[in-house]
Parts: C-alpha cells; structure tokens; sequence
C-alpha cells in the first residue's frame, strides 16, 4: 500500500472533508499500541462523544455559530419612495427573488482515550486528539477547555495531540516560537509544569511516554508509526490530491518544500 510522502504529519490530512475519518481512524491505533504494552494491571478505554455541526461554504461551522439563513439581496429595481406628503400607491411589481445559504448538519464523532486501572474506575491517563470542535471558538472549545481544566485538577495525566495548524491552540503558560503541531504532556506527578514537543511540517511525529501510576514505567505511544498505519488502512493516497495546495495553506516556504517532495 502506498505512503504518505511526507516524513511526519500530513498536511493534506487535515482537509475538513478528510479529518473526521483521521481521527476516527487514528485514535482506535492508539489503543492498539498501548493495550499490549500495559499488562494486566491496566486496561484501555475508548469514549465517544458526539458534536453536531454545520457545512458552511465549505467551512466547519458550529451550531449556534451562525444565523440558520444568511441573505443577500440580488441586483433587481430598488421600492419607489413615497411621494412627499402622499402615500404610495400599490405598483404591480414583483417580488425580487433572493438568494439564501442553508446550514447542513452533520454529527462529528469525537474521541478520547482512557487508560484505567483494573481495580480503579477514575482514569489513570487521557489521551485527546484535537478536531475542529474542540479548536474553533465557540460553544464546543469553551465545553473541551472545561473538560482539560477537569483533567489538570485532578490526578489524572493528560496528554493533548494537535495535529491540526488552523485556529488558536490550547492555552499554555510562557511565549513558544512558533509551530505547526503540538503535544502537551501534563504528567499529574508534575504538575503544573508539562512537557511540551513543538512540531514543524518538515519533521517527523515524536514517540509520547505516556505515564501511569508510580512507580510503573511510561509507555510508548509512536505518533509516527500510528500516523503511518492509519494512512495505509484508510488508503487515504487515493483521497488526497497532492497537485492541490493543502488546506490550509502551507506557507510560501513550506509550500515549496512540499511540491519539492511530492514531485519525486
């Protein structure tokens, strides 16, 4: 089967027709890296939450975000002004037509990964890929930061996966140059200082320790080798168009880097 061309996150992956099915596709990988390694004391939790949002011209939009019906008035004769003093008379003029935008639903399936314990049933640790949801401002970030603010307050290790370069990040202390992905690893041991991988689109995805109760050793979560199966399995080669730009744009830099690469 064929592979990604690039040597880390794929940029043409995160098209907002092609994301939802990556991180479908991506997080179920996840559980199958750690499950074997985390014996018999701990076991894996797959939780599903379901986000309803909207295609606006060709852009995720959230419920609530936007009027249900956006109008615009099309060219057509402007209403004749009463005359001074009078009232204007009824004219037989038809109603000029208008053209109107239809929000159109969809439910979002959002993921998260739990690690639990046999004999405890608050998680061990929490693995969150980012969608647009839980990115874009709005009813659904504001839901996701009080669910990482939940997380941070507790004793349960957090580990947050951007794969995503559009809308803010998530909040984090102290400035970081600038990046195109993020992996925040907020070990509960540590807190509030967290580990923090800075991703460009040139590099290749890191390998997250992801902790467990002292004194057990961290597993290892490949984000490169998940990445790589998950594009194998959905042969997402013959959904994407590299002779497209990338969505969103990379820069005029990376641009070039990248249409170097895919040309050979």
């Amino acid at each position: 089967m064929a592979a990604s061309p690039f040597p880390g996150m794929d940029p043409y992956l995160e098209a907002p027709d092609i994301w939802p099915d990556v991180h479908a596709t991506l997080v179920p990988i996840f559980r199958e890296q750690l499950a074997p390694q985390l014996g018999s004391k701990y076991y894996t939790d797959l939780q599903t939450q379901i986000v309803i949002e909207h295609i606006i011209d060709d852009q995720f939009e959230q419920r609530g975000a936007l009027p249900d019906v956006a109008i615009r008035q099309t060219s057509g004769p402007r209403p004749s002004e009463p005359p001074a003093g009078g009232v204007m008379l009824a004219e037989r003029v038809a109603p000029v037509p208008m053209r109107a935008r239809v929000p159109l639903a969809f439910p979002t399936k959002l993921l998260t990964l739990y690690i639990r314990t046999r004999d405890r049933e608050k998680p061990v640790a929490a693995i969150e890929l980012l969608s647009p949801a839980n990115k874009r401002p709005g009813e659904e970030r504001q839901k996701y930061l009080e669910k990482r603010a939940a997380y941070l307050q507790s004793g349960v290790h957090l580990i947050e996966i951007d794969l995503l370069r559009h809308w803010p990040r998530m909040p984090l202390e102290g400035p970081f140059p600038a990046c195109d992905y993020l992996v925040m690893l907020s070990n509960a041991d540590e807190r509030p200082i967290c580990t923090v991988w800075l991703i460009g689109v040139r590099q290749v995805l890191p390998v997250i320790p992801v902790p467990l109760l002292q004194p057990d050793p961290p597993v290892a979560l490949d984000l490169g080798e998940a990445l790589r199966t998950a594009y194998a399995r959905a042969r997402y080669d013959l959904r994407l168009t590299y002779r497209q730009s990338a969505t969103p744009p990379l820069s005029a830099e990376d641009a070039t880097w990248a249409a170097m690469l895919l040309a050979t």
